[in-house]
């Protein structure tokens, strides 16, 4: 007990220092601003694959160059030149520094400043577990704010920006005008280039629900299952409404691959039949993801440039990992005593559960589904089934306001409008979104249409780990490491939601 009390004190010791202890930042050239100009280098990386490493520098973001003295680096990070350079944004693929610009809000650095100490004891006592996210989404439930989305949890890079979608099924704004907080709350670089509400007028009581492929249909109200087995026992009850009593299950202590099945009975067939599952990611991705990057160490900068250029050996090992991790299957039988897949929900996130629907071919009843995932990698909220009316196109909304701490924001919300020059956001910056429904209908369906990518800043912990073999193995192996990483992941699953959810940049 003394040694974390001794702890918490060394911490509190470096808490005013510790907001800005990052060791290493990346940031694409539409954000060189989150760059500190008093960094002592700047490594500028270019899409051909090679490399300028500038002390001192300067960036112009009118003319769209950077340049300084310092070493220019081939390919093959031999040594090409020295002298006084000058870069042109256009063949750059990424910057990369030591020092980050925070938060230029007041107000948050202030929190900051209080909370500092409980975030490094968290970290500190497990780096893989600091929280990150990318946009994190508040809506009303009709009582309280309640997270409901997460914008574009996959796209860690600018050549990974990506269009996502969220049903915000529990939104329940009681009027025309919804309100939407947008809050970026780890220690991270967010680019937004859009923030829409997808709205739809719902028919008496059916509900609207998109797929994988990104489809709006009109479904009944979904029902639960009559019997549900999981590895542990009867599920019937945990899995049978969107209530945040979530099913899931411990990791595989000898292989992070191994999988496990769950099979769900509904008695009565519809029509047109489709499973309505709401699941969201474990902590078991992000640890991988935070591991992945300790190993790279110094190197991520040249990793993720590699992604910049679209180099393909780059792009191929980077979803490798996560495609030996899997997603939820969906199975149904095939009548001749066998299961065929039928969907992979591979919806990326830990923080908020997503409703997906997924199209069934009807096999009379009772239907019968089968559902198949890495043990311990997914979290299910709800399973049910629905019958699917017709499709149906939404209206897209943009934000008629954005406020920043009760003021209007104008220049913020030109940014989300106008989509060519996004919106970027620090750790702590949070935005209230306002949008007015069409007077038409009295009841809609929300769904959230999000647009953009993050950078993580590397954490000082995670360099101690800097390990290139092991990097490769990742990429090159994926099956190998899964297993090899197993036993390390288990020692720490069972305290990782707590540490990841205290380690919060600030306490929204």
């Amino acid at each position: 007990m003394r040694q974390i009390w001794l702890l918490a004190f060394l911490a509190s010791l470096v808490a005013a220092g510790c907001a800005r202890r990052l060791n290493r930042v990346v940031a694409a050239p539409e954000t060189v601003q989150t760059v500190d100009r008093a960094a002592p280098f700047l490594k500028v990386h270019l899409r051909d694959g090679s490399l300028y490493v500038l002390s001192p520098w300067t960036a112009d973001e009118t003319a769209r160059n950077v340049s300084g003295n310092g070493i220019r680096y081939g390919v093959d990070r031999q040594e090409l030149g020295r002298g006084s350079f000058s870069v042109s944004f256009d063949s750059v693929a990424l910057f990369e520094t030591n020092v980050a610009r925070p938060s230029p809000s007041v107000a948050v650095l202030g929190v900051i400043t209080g909370i500092t100490a409980g975030v490094a004891v968290y970290c500190a006592s497990n780096p893989k577990a600091c929280f990150g996210s990318c946009p994190t989404f508040y809506v009303t439930d009709g009582t309280r704010d309640v997270l409901q989305a997460e914008g574009f949890s996959a796209s860690i890079a600018p050549s990974l920006e990506a269009r996502d979608v969220d049903a915000l099924f529990r939104a329940r704004p009681g009027g025309r005008e919804v309100r939407v907080r947008m809050v970026n709350e780890a220690y991270e670089t967010h680019v937004v280039r859009y923030a829409n509400l997808l709205a739809v007028p719902r028919i008496g009581n059916s509900r609207v629900l998109a797929d994988d492929a990104g489809a709006f249909w009109s479904v009944t109200e979904p029902v639960a299952p009559s019997q549900c087995r999981a590895p542990e026992g009867d599920c019937t009850s945990v899995l049978a409404s969107f209530d945040e009593r979530e099913r899931w299950s411990a990791a595989d202590s000898t292989d992070l691959a191994t999988r496990e099945t769950i099979d769900l009975v509904f008695e009565t067939a519809p029509q047109v039949p489709a499973l309505v599952i709401t699941s969201r990611q474990s902590l078991l991705p992000t640890y991988l993801l935070y591991q992945a990057f300790a190993y790279m160490g110094s190197r991520v900068g040249d990793f993720l440039a590699g992604l910049e250029r679209g180099d393909p050996a780059t792009t191929k090992r980077a979803g490798a990992l996560a495609a030996a991790l899997g997603g939820i299957d969906v199975l149904v039988p095939n009548g001749t005593g066998g299961w065929d897949s039928v969907a992979t929900i591979r919806e990326t996130g830990p923080l908020a559960a997503d409703v997906r629907l997924v199209p069934l071919r009807s096999t009379g009843s009772p239907v019968r589904v089968r559902l198949r995932m890495a043990k311990g990698a997914w979290r299910l909220d709800a399973v049910r089934l629905a019958s699917i009316e017709g499709s149906v196109t939404p209206i897209r909304i943009e934000p008629a306001e954005v406020l920043v701490a009760g003021r209007p924001a104008p220049e913020a919300r030109a940014r989300l409008v106008a989509g060519n020059n996004p919106l970027v956001t620090f750790p702590g910056d949070e935005y209230t979104l306002v949008y007015r429904l069409p007077r038409d209908a009295p009841a809609y369906e929300l769904f959230l249409e999000t647009k953009g990518y993050y950078l993580e800043w590397m954490r000082a912990e995670w360099l101690a780990e800097e390990n290139p073999a092991r990097a490769a193995g990742l990429f090159l192996d994926p099956r190998g490491s899964l297993r090899r990483l197993a036993p390390a992941f288990k020692r720490e699953e069972a305290a990782l939601e707590t540490a990841f959810w205290r380690s919060k940049y600030a306490g929204i």
